[in-house]
């Protein structure tokens, strides 16, 4: 029982950023440049090493060549609340984690080229994933973490969205 209440916890947290990053990111992905399959399968291995201690480390990005974007107002001071945003220089996705430290979500955001690619990246994990829920996320374990994938964006512009809990369900 105490797995399934930190794991609703977490899935929680993910509706909850899910919902402020949609309002936030519908401008963004636009901007974002269209990522091939290769980088979003580097950059959700990625978030996969920025968890595997049970909490966030933005070290472990920065090792991967990930920095963290500096959001400031027009005069230059920094934006208080600011979403917590990675960029990597040779890599279409973004990283977006749901705090700096402690637990919580590493979450690939990665504009693509149509919808065929988001079923190709489902395919990677074969026939095991299952159903999407009413919002078409599909959330399952993957290396003891809990990891939620879904198709996003518009028909005209898709996206896809991966988070990577920090915490290990094994």
């Amino acid at each position: 029982m105490r797995v399934r209440g930190w794991i609703a916890r977490l899935l929680k947290r993910l509706t909850i950023l899910g919902s402020a990053l949609a309002v936030l990111a519908s401008p963004a992905q636009a901007q974002l440049r269209e990522a091939p399959l290769m980088q979003i399968f580097e950059t959700y291995n990625d978030c996969f090493a920025a968890t595997e201690n049970g909490s966030i480390d933005t070290a472990a990005l920065g090792s991967l060549g990930w920095a963290l974007a500096r959001m400031t107002t027009d005069d230059g001071r920094d934006v208080e609340g600011a979403p917590i945003i990675f960029g990597h220089g040779e890599r279409a996705p973004i990283i977006l984690l749901s705090a700096t430290e402690g637990d919580g979500f590493c979450i690939v955001m990665a504009r693509v080229e149509n919808s065929e690619v988001f079923d190709q990246f489902k395919q990677a994990f074969g026939s095991d994933l299952p159903d999407p829920d009413e919002n078409g996320a599909i959330t399952f374990f993957a290396q003891g973490h809990v990891v939620q994938i879904a198709q996003t964006g518009s028909r005209d512009e898709p996206s896809v969205r991966l988070a990577v809990g920090t915490k290990n369900g094994d």
